[in-house]
């Protein structure tokens, strides 16, 4: 999943029309630190924003990206950090700065080609238009189909559109691309019989968080909101001009009815909201709105027992699945900064369908992903 700050600083590198690399991340196979989909911008002269791994293969792709793709064509580097029986594990990784015993491939490309797909630019306009939206991009080709680089990109309700490619491939592609928009997940696929790999790359909205509450309590949770790249909208029930400026990093301060604040929920991908607003009667009106909303997540601020209250005349029943009252989860947290950081915890658990447990606790991958460690290492 695109993470908002590495669209946001694509969008001033195109501004300022500054050349710029884009490092993906397009197959891990065994334990990496980051999965498929995760990108890092550099210009010539500098980082810019993200990150493909834990540090380890960062200096290696700011040292040679722009080298590797010289003639204007992707490449993909592989990364391979699984060690012979023998090695001496300290003196390895020391030489080679890695440590997560996994390969991983890495997408080189300068971004903003002419006539070229850029999916930070689609997903910059996804973000603006809450839509879903898919990218498949090839990373390996020994067909003459296709070429490395070749990319198709469907929106959610839209037609496909891209680069050339036969009739047959062309139907695989955009139906792992609208599975891709349904599940908003990101996957590998191979096509022609393994002839062509390509990576398959969901773009998703962020989360957009509605704040019912303008309280200095409101504050923290706004900033730890906005600082995970999540949309913020505070909803204030009258224009305040010191509301806006207590709020100045929110994405949007907005005043209106029930109704009208309903409809600006219904139109998001993914809406999640927090009533904190310690007015009775106005956190019982936006409960009773945000329940016959599509809001996926509604967190209410206080006691038990007055959340209940709410409910019952408001004819709710308690065993509503999005409603969570008291709000956050169990860690503990009394100041306002540490309830924040059990909210945006216990929203992101939700989102994700996490179970929110320490990761010591599990088994298995830390991603949920059982992929089987390649054998052969890639040129």
């Amino acid at each position: 999943m695109t993470e908002r700050s590495i669209v946001e600083a694509a969008a001033r590198l195109r501004r300022q029309r500054e050349p710029y690399l884009a490092a993906t991340v397009v197959r891990v196979h065994g334990s990496a630190y980051r999965r498929p989909g995760a990108r890092m911008l550099l210009t010539q002269f500098r980082w810019i924003a993200g990150s493909v791994s834990g540090g380890c293969l960062e200096g290696d792709i700011a040292r040679k990206g722009w080298w590797r793709t010289q003639h204007g064509e992707p490449v993909v580097v592989t990364y391979d950090s699984r060690l012979p029986e023998a090695a001496d594990d300290d003196d390895v990784r020391a030489a080679f700065g890695l440590g997560c015993d996994g390969v991983v491939e890495v997408m080189l490309e300068r971004a903003g080609g002419v006539g070229r797909i850029d999916p930070l630019e689609l997903a910059h306009a996804c973000i603006a238009a809450q839509q879903r939206a898919a990218v498949v991009t090839v990373f390996r080709s020994s067909s003459p189909r296709c070429a490395v680089g070749t990319r198709l990109a469907v929106q959610a309700g839209g037609e496909p559109f891209g680069d050339a490619v036969d009739d047959e491939l062309r139907r695989a592609m955009v139906r792992d691309a609208q599975a891709a928009i349904e599940l908003g997940e990101s996957r590998s696929c191979d096509y022609a019989d393994g002839a062509i790999e390509a990576f398959v790359e969901a773009i998703v909205p962020p989360p957009r968080a509605f704040v019912f509450g303008t309280g200095h309590d409101a504050v923290p949770f706004v900033q730890l909101a906005r600082a995970v790249g999540w949309d913020v909208v505070v909803c204030s029930p009258k224009p305040r001009v010191t509301t806006r400026e207590r709020f100045v990093i929110a994405d949007e301060v907005l005043e209106g009815s029930p109704a009208e604040l309903a409809a600006r929920v219904d139109a998001c991908d993914r809406a999640v909201a927090v009533v904190m607003s310690h007015d009775y009667e106005l956190d019982r009106r936006h409960l009773a709105m945000l329940v016959a909303s599509r809001v996926r997540y509604i967190g209410v601020l206080g006691p038990r027992a007055r959340t209940t209250r709410m409910l019952g005349e408001l004819a709710i029943g308690l065993d509503e699945p999005r409603i969570h009252a008291p709000i956050g989860l169990a860690l503990g947290a009394e100041t306002p900064h540490e309830i924040a950081l059990a909210t945006v915890a216990e929203i992101q658990a939700v989102l994700r369908r996490a179970p929110a447990t320490s990761l010591r606790d599990g088994s298995g991958s830390i991603h949920g992903d059982d992929t089987p460690q390649l054998r052969a290492v890639a040129g």
